[in-house]
Formats: C-alpha cells, sequence, structure tokens
C-alpha cells in the first residue's frame, strides 16, 4: 500500500488486489451513506524503526459493551408448608406449596 501526503489530504493507494479489497472494506466502514462519516483516530505510537504498524480507532463507531453482572446477595428460604430450603437471589420471596417462602437469612 502506497501512501501519499498532499497538504490536508491523506492518499491510500492499494498496489494489489488483496490491497484493493482491503481498501475497499475501509471505505465502507468509515463512509456513511447517510448522516455524517466516521474519523480515524491515531491511537498509542509509531516509531518506524520499532513499530511494526501504526494503528487508528474509528471514532463514531458505537461498540457494543458487555454489561459486567452483578451478582445479588443471595439469600436462603424455606417453605413452612415442605421445609424445603433454597437460596435465591434477594428480591421478592419465592412460593412453594403455593405459599410464599420465608427468608432465614
Amino acid at each position: 500500500m502506497q501512501i501519499e501526503i498532499e497538504k490536508q489530504v491523506v492518499k491510500f493507494i492499494p498496489e494489489n488486489e488483496q490491497e484493493a479489497q482491503e481498501l475497499n472494506k475501509l471505505w465502507q466502514y468509515i463512509v456513511a451513506c447517510e448522516g455524517e462519516s466516521f474519523k480515524l483516530v491515531p491511537i498509542g505510537m509509531f516509531v518506524p524503526a520499532t513499530s511494526k504498524e501504526a494503528m487508528f480507532q474509528v471514532e463514531g463507531v458505537k461498540v457494543e459493551t458487555v454489561q459486567a453482572t452483578v451478582h445479588k446477595k443471595k439469600v436462603r428460604y424455606v417453605c413452612m408448608e415442605c421445609n424445603r430450603m433454597e437460596e435465591f437471589p434477594e428480591g421478592e420471596a419465592p412460593i412453594c406449596c403455593g405459599q410464599p417462602m420465608h427468608a432465614m437469612d
């Protein structure tokens, strides 16, 4: 891939078919047909003698974040009808034998 810089314009010139396909993927990823296109923002650092690559973040892309699961405190419940005991997350009492179970803790 050849890169040319002319003032504020940076040109990416593919030198083979694979690079042309990769550039097309990048173009489709960044350029929005409707609304505002995304921006490439440099991350990290690039030192030619030591770095093999320059990295950029696509600014404006919404990435799904995995919600951290919050472990609720477990409470031990007992059924007064059949004496069954179970632990459930804190909150509404579970039903057993047609009756709400009673919290032991």
